[in-house]
């Protein structure tokens, strides 16, 4: 008798081959290999094809179980060696994430005559192109990362012509955890920040005119300096804007109390040492990943009422939800958790346990390996 494969137990193999090209960091690398790590948890056999310049490779190398395909700079060639790879690994699946490889998979599908299934994963808020949709109209599946992503998406199929499912993103909740008070103490230390100190931070690339919402981050600081002595406020990232960053710090006189460092990989570290996350987005955001690392930390959130961040937590019990731009409120937010020790041990106690409930790498794999197995069934 046949077996359905979308109902069979997670023993029945699929080889899936995740494709991303660039790899360098930002959330959709991040969830890359938070993905690999998740269906390799849920039996999945899987195999992520990279570029050999990607900078993320040895993160990439050190996740046991994941096997590599690592490919040449010139993606125009990656077709080629994608195709070999499923006809050789009997590769049932193959998932890309960058909108500049849903070419790529499909290509390397058609290329190998083999029944491969294609699922794609959008992460972005922005409207796609007519070319594309066609692109990925069935049998291609695609993952929303967020209900703002299907919205969004929905809005640019009007016809309903893609087969959308909303995976959200899932977080390794034993990595993102939060530290003994030894430990936060030491990471606090090691970042130059005293033990009464109550540090906010914003993580994000710094360009354009607002970045990641930094500038209304240093003009809400100034506000709370004068009701909170005990602030300290840090931008973790870099990019153009940077030195008209600084020079925005300096003009309001937060020169002894304002960071701006160089991004680590070692994002960890950095969320157990701080007391709040501050998320200031002023463009689309399709979900947030920072956030959910943060509050798997056990720190609480204040963020953008802005797209899919609103799916990130719930506000009033993991954090606070301010307008976009809004200077005076994001200020009166920030100054609410800087006055109270017990609110933020609150907040962030309760979003970790949100996380756990919601993000983790357990709910991220099962619930791709049944995206999977559904295209399976439905090409018999």
């Amino acid at each position: 008798m046949k077996t359905d494969i979308a109902d069979a137990p997670a023993s029945v193999p699929i080889h899936a081959l995740i494709v991303n090209s660039v790899l360098t960091g930002g959330g959709v690398d991040s969830h890359t290999l938070s993905l690999c790590q998740a269906l390799l948890g849920a039996g999945v056999r899987v195999s992520l094809a990279v570029s050999e310049r990607a900078r993320l490779l040895p993160r990439a190398r050190a996740i046991a179980g994941l096997e590599l395909l690592v490919l040449g700079r010139r993606r125009q060639t990656w077709p080629f060696g994608l195709a070999a790879y499923i006809r050789r690994e009997s590769v049932q699946v193959i998932h890309a994430h960058h909108g500049r490889d849903y070419w790529v998979a499909l290509l390397g599908s058609k290329l190998s005559f083999k029944s491969t299934q294609v699922v794609a994963t959008r992460h972005l808020m922005t409207p796609i192109k007519p070319r594309t949709l066609r692109l990925l109209a069935p049998p291609v599946r695609v993952i929303a990362v967020s209900d703002a992503v299907m919205r969004a998406l929905a809005q640019c199929d009007p016809t309903q012509r893609l087969a959308l499912r909303r995976i959200h993103c899932g977080i390794d909740t034993e990595v993102f955890s939060p530290d003994d008070a030894a430990g936060r103490q030491a990471a606090r230390a090691a970042l130059g920040f005293a033990p009464d100190d109550v540090v906010f931070a914003v993580v994000g690339p710094v360009h354009g005119v607002d970045g990641k919402g930094q500038f209304y981050f240093a003009a809400a600081a100034a506000q709370v300096v004068a009701s909170c002595p005990r602030a300290r406020f840090v931008c973790m990232g870099e990019g153009d804007a940077v030195d008209r960053l600084q020079a925005e710090v300096m003009r309001l006189g937060l020169a002894s109390r304002f960071e701006i460092r160089p991004f680590t990989d070692d994002v960890r570290s950095v969320m157990r040492a701080i007391d709040v996350l501050v998320h200031p987005a002023v463009s689309s955001e399709a979900l947030g990943l920072v956030i959910l690392e943060t509050l798997a930390c056990g720190r609480p959130v204040i963020a953008s009422h802005l797209d899919g961040i609103s799916e990130t937590f719930v506000a009033g019990e993991h954090g606070l939800l301010v307008p976009p731009r809004d200077v005076p409120a994001l200020a009166a937010a920030m100054s609410t958790l800087a006055a109270d020790d017990r609110m933020r041990q609150a907040l962030g106690s309760a979003g970790r346990d949100w996380v756990l409930r919601k993000f983790s790498l357990a709910s991220l794999g099962p619930a791709t390996r049944r995206l999977y197995a559904e295209a399976l069934s439905s090409a018999d």
